[in-house]
């Protein structure tokens, strides 16, 4: 904790650290602190810009990084690159340098935001923090956040969760404290357009499925049929698949899900049918999608690899990019309007299976399986066994490769059962009209509960 002094009373403070630690706890999410750190970053380089500091002289550093480490400079291509794309030292070097200006620039803004604070004026931080909001909205090519990078404008929504984050940070990091009244009076944020999400084709999905190799295969089976977040999907391991039921079960601790919520969903028997070589060949405690050390890391690499296998199909099968001719694109590269956020996208299969799921059994059904919460969700407790059937009776609304489900597997013998029932009911109906009935001979005959 940072301690300050004022009229001999002692202010503690959270620090930076600490804070962005308590939002990692809180969210137990690694995602949630990556997106606090980029809207700080997001206040910082407004901050930078605002105070005219420069930035760092990027061409003497490499020049002096080069001569230290001999590395000659050459032009990139395909077949050869520069040696510093990708050094993780230069790269460290260069992050090292931006942070030491955006430290700098925020200690000056907050000290003038501490002291308009104390003075009573809210309406002079409001106002600045409005410059902020407008400054994100905003396309600054001219502004550089790096060797390669630029600022690009920010979305609606995502300049009110940056807003969200900032507000939190000056209250427990700076004590300035900002009011819901404070922003209603003074704040106002960019008009947030929503679009209509669209629903992923399942001639698409068969395409992914066949160009997928057999482990992301499965994987993507998984949240196909279970309305797993990918986090909860990487983080499955042998001892969270009950086996010996059908539907198969599969339970998501505490510490895997997004909410923080132990629960229990199904695979299909399509799904099983791909996990199942990779679930025996798995040894115990191992993760059967993942082998990263962090899962934070392992959604990462999957997302990337995602984007690569979408170009992959593009490039086959002739779709095209966001254009000119094509604004949106075309096929699975289609995008949002006015958007970079892809159509179909592998968080989108979660999206796909709440969807199934609410059309045959409705939304309490659907959200409980994916780990939602919904209105007063704490009256309605489906017991697990009627879950099971539940989704047993929309297996077939799942099929994706047309694999046969569980319950058809055993359809022609419950039928053959009935056949077989209806067969001795008919005969003891025959016999009780001859002449010659015996009510003994066929005493024990009937249909058996």
């Amino acid at each position: 904790m940072l301690m300050s002094k004022q009229l001999g009373v002692s202010r503690e403070y959270t620090t930076e650290k600490e804070w962005l630690e308590d939002i990692f706890y809180r969210s137990n999410s690694q995602s949630s602190q990556k997106n606090a750190i980029h809207s700080i970053r997001s206040f910082d380089v407004f901050c930078k810009n605002k105070l005219g500091l420069p930035d760092p002289d990027l061409k003497k550093m490499e020049n002096d990084f080069r001569e230290k480490h001999n590395i000659k400079e050459q032009k990139a291509s395909r077949v050869r690159k520069d040696r510093l794309q990708g050094n993780s030292e230069w790269s460290a070097i260069v992050k090292e340098a931006y942070a030491t200006v955006y430290a700098q620039a925020r200690k000056e803004i907050v000290q003038q935001y501490r002291a308009w604070y104390e003075d009573g004026d809210v309406q002079s931080i409001c106002t600045s923090i409005q410059k902020w909001i407008r400054f994100c909205s905003q396309e600054h090519a001219d502004i550089r956040l790096g060797v390669n990078l630029t600022w690009k404008a920010k979305k609606p929504q995502t300049i009110r969760d940056y807003f969200s984050t900032i507000k939190d940070y000056l209250r427990k990091c700076e004590g300035v404290r900002l009011t819901s009244e404070d922003v209603k009076d003074y704040i106002t944020f960019p008009k947030h357009m929503k679009q209509q999400r669209e629903p992923i084709q399942l001639e698409i999905i068969k395409k992914i499925m066949s160009h997928a190799d057999p482990t992301r295969r499965a994987l993507y089976y998984v949240l196909l049929t279970s309305g797993m977040r990918l986090g909860e999907g990487l983080s499955l391991k042998k001892t969270s698949f009950n086996i010996d039921v059908r539907p198969i079960q599969v339970h998501l601790r505490a510490q895997d899900t997004k909410t923080g919520e132990a629960r229990d969903t199904f695979i299909s028997e399509e799904a099983w049918e791909r996990v199942q070589p990779i679930y025996e060949v798995t040894k115990d405690g191992e993760y059967l999608f993942n082998n990263y050390t962090s899962k934070f890391k392992a959604v990462v690499s999957e997302d990337r690899y995602f984007g690569r296998l979408r170009d992959k199909i593009a490039k086959k099968y002739g779709d095209k990019p966001p254009c000119d001719q094509y604004p949106e694109g075309t096929g699975i590269l289609k995008h949002y309007e006015e958007s970079v956020r892809h159509i179909v996208q592998i968080h989108a299969f979660r999206a796909w299976f709440m969807t199934k799921a609410s059309m045959k059994h409705g939304s309490d059904y659907s959200h409980g399986l994916a780990g939602h919460h919904t209105y007063l969700d704490q009256y309605i407790r489906i017991p697990n066994k009627q879950k099971a059937k539940m989704y047993l009776s929309m297996e077939k609304e799942l099929l994706i490769e047309s694999s046969r489900v569980h319950s058809e597997q055993f359809h022609e013998v419950e039928i053959a059962e009935m056949q077989e029932k209806i067969l001795k009911l008919e005969a003891m109906a025959v016999r009780k009209e001859e002449p010659d009935y015996n009510k003994e001979v066929y005493e024990g005959v009937g249909v058996s509960n």
